[in-house]
């Protein structure tokens, strides 16, 4: 890589750090593997930066690799056997060192993982219907339709909780 194309690599990387960690940690849920999928698209990123012929299209192409790295993670990690939480529910006098899940990632982890995925680049991403569509490789009309059907399953689980909480 010349020069040149290395500080346009940089710079390009810096400004996407935020939505890169953001987008990880929403398919992860896991500093450590966020870190080590972010890692490794940045690697494939920097082997294979000669081929992205469109720079401009910088930030859609890293976020596809870094989706593909992370998704590659949780297929490796299928393989490790976690212990189940409801033996950890009912100890007492044991401090849990994890976060709670905040909301949306609760409710994220009950929808289809196709519509996890549009909601992570469209909200926690920010990102344009039209870039989704690019990163997924799908009609922008597809990403519209399944924004819809993502919040419409939000909607039902909100729904659905409330419910239980009211009575």
């Amino acid at each position: 890589m010349e020069e040149k194309d290395r500080e346009i690599f940089i710079n390009s990387i810096n400004e996407n750090r935020l939505k890169m960690y953001k987008t990880a940690i929403a398919i992860l849920k896991n500093e450590d593997d966020a870190n080590d999928a972010i890692q490794d698209a940045l690697y494939s990123a920097y082997k294979n930066y000669d081929s992205l012929k469109e720079k401009s299209y910088f930030t859609t192409w890293i976020i596809r690799i870094l989706i593909n790295k992370c998704y590659d993670i949780i297929n490796k990690n299928k393989k490790i056997a976690y212990i189940d939480d409801s033996i950890t529910e009912n100890t007492t006098g044991v401090e849990d060192n994890y976060e709670v899940e905040s909301s949306l990632e609760w409710v994220l982890n009950k929808i289809d993982k196709d519509l996890k995925e549009i909601v992570v680049l469209y909200y926690y991403d920010e990102l344009p219907v039209g870039d989704i569509a690019e990163i997924l490789e799908i009609p922008q009309g597809t990403v519209k339709s399944r924004l819809s059907r993502a919040r419409e399953q939000i909607r039902k689980i909100m729904k659905k909780e409330e419910g239980e909480f009211d009575g």
